[in-house]
């Protein structure tokens, strides 16, 4: 049984924290709401806001998970450590210290690489016949585990530009983990999971709808660390589960990454130069642009979180159902492909088409 305890104390933390950062974010907006006051390429906001929310959920998860008592106080411990690099990358951006998107990137390897070094773990299994082989080798798995980890930190944090929607999603891919590991008999991988969801939840109180706080580069980065380390530690202790599964839990992110990078190759475009085409963008331009009018985003903004979501929900569902079944995952994946494609560029004709 999990400890729900140790769910309201991270959710406790977490909003007690955000709440802090809040009140005294005259001491610190001159720093912190770097790129949140409508300036940025990217900015889906107008008030200069805070960007540190990250940290109130990582003092809820840390603080809970040091109370997890189950033999696993090294496993925690080599997690946390390993966070580090990407989180001083993260924060150093929070900040206005201007770290390039590159060299963030470049952290969230040396995390990845950290967290496989401390943990003694890589990935094991790809999913499909004959590219398993490429992670036949421990340096192969190596190099393949920091790009896909290093990969995801940087796709979660490309999805952080609306109220509400990348703690939405953390908390769904969090609780889709729990699940699965509830399943599958792991209490170490269920409960950091769960405190990982409720610690989320806590600074999504004052981040939605109406964006008092963002969780920023620093959250971001650190949280997709956590998430694709609580994966790995999962599918390397238990040969049950579908890796297509768990790539379907985390299928968000990634679809709207590689989609970015597809995007910005056909246009000539450096991959890390951002844009405003991004998924959530373009369905906070339809509903601006159709319905609502520009000066109406504060309605647009969490509008289109919520409309994201259950779409972002739905191949974290199907990776749940099919966590023990490769095929059943494999068509999934498929079908979550076809359908954000086409919901992509059905969104882009109804922009156009006004």
């Amino acid at each position: 049984m999990l400890d729900m305890t140790l769910f309201i104390g991270a959710f406790a933390i977490s909003l007690i924290a955000a709440i802090v950062i809040f009140l005294t974010k005259n001491y610190h907006i001159q720093r912190t709401a770097k790129g949140h006051a409508g300036h940025a390429r990217q900015s889906a906001h107008r008030t200069p806001t805070p960007r540190i929310g990250g940290l109130a959920v990582l003092f809820g998860f840390v603080a809970m998970a040091c109370l997890v008592d189950d033999g696993n106080s090294q496993i925690i411990l080599f997690l946390i450590v390993s966070m580090l690099p990407v989180l001083i990358g993260g924060l150093g951006e929070d900040t206005g210290y201007d770290v390039s998107p590159l060299m963030r990137l470049m952290l969230s390897f040396a995390s990845a690489l950290l967290a496989g070094l401390l943990l003694s773990q890589w990935i094991s299994r790809i999913g499909i016949p004959g590219i398993d082989l490429i992670v036949s080798t421990s340096v192969t798995a190596a190099i393949v585990t920091m790009l896909v980890s290093g990969g995801f930190s940087h796709a979660f944090n490309l999805i952080d530009g609306l109220n509400g929607l990348s703690l939405g999603v953390a908390s769904m891919m969090a609780a889709g983990l729990c699940a699965v590991a509830y399943m599958m008999g792991d209490p170490l991988v269920a409960t950091l999971s769960m405190i990982l969801m409720a610690s989320c939840l806590g600074l999504y109180v004052l981040n939605f709808p109406f964006g008092k706080l963002f969780l920023g580069d620093a959250g971001a980065y650190s949280i997709g660390h956590i998430l694709m380390w609580l994966a790995v530690l999962l599918i390397n202790r238990h040969d049950q589960i579908a890796p297509f599964a768990l790539l379907l839990i985390f299928f968000w992110p990634i679809a709207d990454m590689l989609l970015a990078i597809i995007r910005r190759y056909q246009t000539g475009k450096p991959i890390t130069e951002p844009d405003r085409l991004h998924f959530h963008q373009i369905m906070m331009r339809v509903l601006e642009i159709r319905y609502f009018g520009r000066q109406k985003r504060a309605v647009t903004n969490p509008m289109a979180s919520l409309l994201i979501m259950p779409m972002a929900a739905l191949p974290i569902l199907f990776g749940v159902i099919a966590y023990n079944s490769d095929k059943r995952a494999a068509v999934a994946f498929i079908i979550a492909v076809i359908l954000f494609v086409f919901a992509y560029r059905g969104l882009g004709r109804l922009a156009k088409r006004k």
